[in-house]
């Protein structure tokens, strides 16, 4: 399997791969990086780097070519070849952030839905039992928890194809985000947004919220969550996923 390396600064306005990816699952390991398999497998580490521009290094590796059946070892070897050139380039570049440890073994635990009363993962700690009789929210689906560099969170609603996504971005991934919403401000029309701040390369940390299919009295579509329904999930969701990525949270 060959593999493909991409290295830049933490304030480039752009990301991809994995870092990008709202299905990717934590690395893990002390890590501030992400793991996922579209059609090839791909990882992502952000490192704490000062000297640099954003204050860090974003590492990308993927697999040269797609992978129809992707083994544990090979995704594995994907992830630790990210890994290990984020440590030797953070080496390279005098940078003086704490390093994860080696990884293994890679979780590929896909999409899993739950009652909301028992999220155990990026929609841990959201839904009160108040919330899911006030707003209908039914089950959560959701991906394992911890420091990927972008995540969501998915509040299914009792109305069929209904549900509220949340979604967290860290890095090279909030601002890529923060600048094409700002570029684009049509596209989130109805949504709600936050921002909380971050330490080192994280830099300032971007959270969206959006019922869908989004209201639109003109095509007959009815929000069933509200404006202040959405807000106060997004705020619970923000709070929970900073705090797992080690931002300071009040």
């Amino acid at each position: 399997m060959q593999l493909k390396l991409n290295i830049r600064p933490a304030a480039a306005h752009r990301t991809s791969g994995a870092a990008e990816n709202t299905s990717a699952t934590p690395i893990g390991f002390d890590w501030n990086g992400s793991f996922a398999v579209t059609d090839r497998p791909e990882a992502g580490v952000l490192v704490d780097c000062t000297p640099l521009l954003g204050k860090g290094l974003l590492v990308l590796a993927h697999a040269r070519q797609d992978i129809e059946e992707l083994s544990d070892a090979q995704g594995l070897q994907v992830v630790r070849f990210a890994t290990e050139s984020a440590r030797r380039a953070a080496e390279r570049f005098g940078c003086e952030g704490a390093l994860g440890q080696r990884p293994s073994p890679v979780d590929r635990t896909e999409w899993q839905t739950r009652p909301a009363a028992q999220a155990k993962g990026t929609c841990r700690g959201i839904v009160t039992s108040r919330d899911a009789a006030q707003l209908g929210l039914t089950t959560v689906s959701e991906t394992p928890a911890g420091r990927a560099l972008t995540e969501e969170c998915s509040l299914n609603l009792s109305a069929k194809g209904h549900h509220v996504r949340l979604t967290a971005y860290y890095g090279s991934s909030a601002q890529q985000e923060m600048y094409l919403d700002g570029r684009y401000p049509g596209s989130v029309r109805g949504a709600v947004m936050q921002q909380l701040p971050c330490e080192g390369a994280l830099g300032t940390a971007y959270f969206k919220a959006r019922e869908l299919p989004r209201p639109d009295a003109e095509k007959g579509v009815r929000g069933s969550v509200g404006s202040e329904g959405v807000r106060r999930l997004l705020s619970s969701f923000a709070t929970a996923s900073a705090a797992r990525h080690g931002c300071p949270v009040v």
